[in-house]
């Protein structure tokens, strides 16, 4: 289980719901079958929260989570020397409380999904055989998921991820150290003056 807070009073994540869930059209493979979304920002925040992740599940593909995670989370693509979890350590934990926010996709008892209408569902269970039809941003996580960092957006203040050259960090009043990454990117080329 993630330790995580409420959003509460938490005027930084009201303002990320206002830039974040705002309606796209978008496709994974073939414009022919571009989808409309809102993305979704989900209504918890874990560690410090200054690191944005987008999530997705492999059914519901390339509709998208927005994840507040802590800045020592580590992601497939960093350095190596994260000091906390890897992003793809936590997802179980994550696609639980995503369901526990917005809603689970799947029937309880066979993992039937619910996305389809009922006469082409083959579980005999109560909500199989109710005609409700689940939608987005319900959870349909059988499968797997597919994550990645993201940039906060726009009016932020931000910062460089020292963990990777994606997704950069909410930057905080004792942000004055200076970020290894960039001074790594800042002397590239230098090393022979």
């Amino acid at each position: 289980m993630i330790e995580w807070r409420s959003i509460e009073n938490d005027e930084v994540h009201a303002r990320l719901v206002e830039a974040i869930e705002k309606p796209e059209s978008a496709y994974l493979w073939d414009p022919a079958y571009t989808i409309e979304f809102t993305p979704r920002v989900l209504p918890l925040v874990y560690g410090d929260g200054r690191a944005l992740f987008t999530l997705a599940t492999i059914n519901q593909r390339p509709a998208y989570w927005v994840i507040r995670g802590c800045s020592t989370w580590g992601c497939d693509m960093d350095r190596g020397d994260a000091t906390g979890p890897g992003f793809g350590e936590l997802t179980d934990d994550i696609l639980t409380d995503l369901e526990e926010q917005f809603g689970s996709g799947r029937c309880g008892y066979q993992g039937e999904s619910l996305f389809y209408p009922k006469d082409e569902r083959h579980c005999d269970c109560e909500e199989c055989q109710d005609d409700y039809v689940a939608s987005w941003p319900e959870v349909d996580g059988y499968g797997g998921c597919s994550w990645s960092r993201s940039d906060w957006p726009p009016g932020f203040e931000v910062k460089a991820n020292p963990l990777s050259w994606c997704g950069n960090l909410l930057a905080v009043a004792s942000d004055s150290s200076p970020n290894p990454l960039q001074e790594q990117i800042a002397n590239v080329g230098k090393e022979g003056e």
